[in-house]
């Protein structure tokens, strides 16, 4: 954590006008570090300065998701999509507005991007866990665990108190919401 933390001060400190340099920052601080109010002000300004930008639309939409702004993680995602609608990472963005949609009690809406995320990557876990968390919201049972046994066999390892401590969610509700479907669908403790 603090060599990723050293090398995005580096990077900005190099090019701190360089929309990439900028997404990559804050890539490593919301997702390596945890300094996910910093990130956003580092992806905000990479959209500024190249607000075509995919990358930093899809990793700004994530690191609204995390603090909690499901709508505007929406729109930001909303823009990586239709700015390249062919980008071979869509599942990524997608997969984050099925949290957002998830969190936003847009439950529906989550389980279809889920489900087509999980058609094009099938071991991609962050897919398999919003549909997993979707299924078991929704009270279908069967298919929540189903969906639970497909992520353990791509990781065994997998814990609930691992998985909400790993992603740097600001909003408790939110953590406990997911805690409560990973349980639903039987994922350990």
């Amino acid at each position: 954590m603090s060599e990723t933390r050293r090398l995005a001060a580096r990077a900005i400190e190099l090019d701190r006008d360089d929309a990439r340099v900028l997404t990559m920052a804050g890539f490593g601080l919301c997702y390596i570090v945890g300094e996910v109010e910093e990130a956003a002000v580092l992806l905000a300004r990479a959209i500024q300065l190249d607000p075509n930008l995919v990358l930093a639309r899809t990793w700004m939409g994530w690191t609204k998701v995390y603090l909690g702004d499901m709508d505007g993680a929406v729109e930001q995602l909303e823009v990586a999509l239709r700015v390249n609608p062919l980008d071979p990472r869509r599942y990524t963005t997608s997969t984050a507005m099925a949290y957002a949609h998830f969190f936003a009690g847009r439950n529906d809406k989550a389980l279809a991007l889920a489900t087509d995320v999980v058609r094009q990557q099938p071991n991609y876990l962050a897919g398999r866990r919003i549909m997993m968390a979707c299924h078991a919201m929704a009270g279908r049972i069967d298919e929540a665990r189903q969906a639970c046994a497909a992520a353990m066999r791509i990781d065994p390892t997998q814990r609930i108190s691992v998985s909400n401590a790993r992603a740097p969610f600001r909003r408790p509700q939110d953590v406990d919401k997911l805690a409560q479907a990973f349980r639903i669908a039987g994922m350990p403790e």
